[in-house]
């Protein structure tokens, strides 16, 4: 039955060799995990900002491929780095 497998980590157990933290490992069905998928915020930023690895979804922010999250390049929140000219 489908119905008895964890929905996080489909039955199997682990999560990319770790193991299943809502089912201890075990595969079984639990709450938890169902209320987590149902319920998550879009993952695609871990991956490649088209598909959700929770949920193997097209990308679901609310705005298309275009998440809320961004990451910073590293020049303190400026879009290009400051240059400073010292005479």
């Amino acid at each position: 039955m489908t119905e008895d497998i964890c929905d996080f980590c489909k039955g199997l157990g682990s999560i990319s060799s770790h193991d299943c933290v809502y089912c201890n490992g075990t595969g079984e069905w639990n709450q938890a995990a169902q209320a987590y998928v149902k319920n998550h915020i879009c993952q695609c930023i871990v991956l490649d900002r088209k598909f959700c690895p929770v949920c193997n979804k097209a990308c679901h922010h609310d705005t298309s491929l275009n998440p809320k999250q961004r990451i910073d390049p590293g020049y303190g929140g400026s879009s290009i780095p400051e240059i400073t000219v010292i005479a």
